[in-house]
């Protein structure tokens, strides 16, 4: 998705009200490991760059200002963001900030701000510059009692940033969001992201990475088993209704994750602790194997029978049969074929997981019909 967005070429003494300047983008809409609430009562800026993001919506601003080592904000914007109401009293230069519970008051060419009549020392006074008044970047952040966070230019933070945002609320700046919001600042096409893995688009072409640095091309590529080499994530599979894409989160979480790719639409089917091994579609569902190699927490409260189904635009997933079966594959690992139709999924299984005696569990080995929906099967050939 392309973003488009307006810079108001004009920058009169106040900024404009927010209803205004704010433009369609929001980051929730980019990065879909968050919400909207996780971004209320936050604003992230840039002394790169003329926007900036109110409770996640891209808006025109001026920029921070960084001057002799200090960090300098447009008061204006910070406190009209957190729903404050400016005044400006033009005969003698002073400013009075009023929201529910706090009353800020200062002076232009003043160290001193009143917060609900303290009186507080900033180490630079308040200033004119583009036609607005800027403060230092602590001060006003204190004075709306909120976490004020400065990400510097460093090899793994290129872009400088500032989050200010709810002291108890969602760490923002722990999260791969901050790169998302470079990404934008920076002008780049967003396609999908989440905590697993970002693409963007370039000239025409997609590009995908797990490290949110490095940029690989993003293209099916048809996956060719090789017995000397495990190759758990990367891994492409090709269904009668699309391509699905299976990523490995190797260096955080560890977990499977499996990726719908319709062209540039992209949405995320489901997180799995263990490798996925087969997808298949059916009507308006996935379905999908799961394969415990080395165990699986709570594998007797559910199975690796998969289903996916899509609801306004989210997959949700449940796991089918019954708990503690294991479907697909023998003892040894080996493979079977299943298949699926109106009556149910035909496919091998066993109950590995009980407390059974090894006799037990080899009577249980056979044929199962499992409904496409609940947790139910019936025996073909014991």
């Amino acid at each position: 998705m392309k973003i488009k967005i307006i810079i108001t070429g004009v920058i009169f003494f106040w900024m404009l009200p927010f209803s205004q300047t704010a433009q369609a983008a929001n980051l929730s809409e980019h990065y879909h490991d968050i919400t909207e609430n996780d971004l209320q009562n936050s604003i992230i800026m840039s002394p790169e760059s003329s926007m900036a993001f109110v409770n996640g919506n891209m808006v025109s601003t001026v920029q921070p200002i960084v001057k002799d080592g200090r960090t300098l904000v447009p008061l204006r914007f910070i406190s009209e963001g957190f729903g404050a109401k400016v005044d400006f009293n033009a005969k003698n230069n002073t400013i009075a900030i009023k929201n529910s519970d706090k009353t800020i008051t200062l002076k232009i060419g003043n160290k001193a701000i009143d917060v609900n009549g303290q009186s507080i020392q900033m180490d630079v006074a308040a200033s004119l510059h583009h036609n607005s008044t800027y403060i230092p970047l602590r001060y006003i952040g204190e004075a709306f009692d909120k976490k004020v966070v400065y990400l510097k230019n460093e090899n793994a933070q290129p872009y400088r940033l500032i989050i200010i945002r709810d002291e108890k609320e969602a760490e923002l700046e722990n999260l791969k969001l901050v790169r998302i919001c470079e990404w934008l600042f920076q002008g780049k096409s967003i396609v999908y992201s989440d905590r697993f893995m970002a693409v963007i688009q370039e000239k025409g072409q997609l590009f995908y990475s797990n490290y949110f640095s490095d940029f690989e091309p993003f293209v099916y590529e048809e996956f060719v088993e090789d017995k000397n080499i495990i190759k758990l994530g990367d891994i492409w599979i090709k269904t009668d209704i699309g391509n699905f894409y299976m990523d490995y989160a190797y260096n955080t979480t560890r977990e499977f994750i499996l990726y719908y790719v319709d062209g540039q639409s992209i949405s995320r089917v489901a997180v799995e602790k263990a490798p996925i091994k087969a997808v298949k579609p059916y009507e308006n569902n996935v379905y999908y194997l799961t394969r415990y190699e080395s165990g699986i927490v709570n594998a007797h409260e559910t199975s690796n029978l998969k289903s996916a189904t899509r609801t306004n635009g989210q997959w949700v997933t449940d796991y089918l049969g019954k708990p503690g079966f294991y479907y697909g594959f023998d003892t040894i690992g080996n493979s079977y074929n299943w298949k699926i139709n109106n009556n149910g999924i035909y496919i091998f299984g066993y109950n590995r997981f009980g407390h059974l005696s090894s006799d037990d569990r080899k009577k249980t080995f056979g044929n199962y019909r499992v409904d496409v929906k609940g947790h139910n099967h019936e025996v073909l050939h014991p």
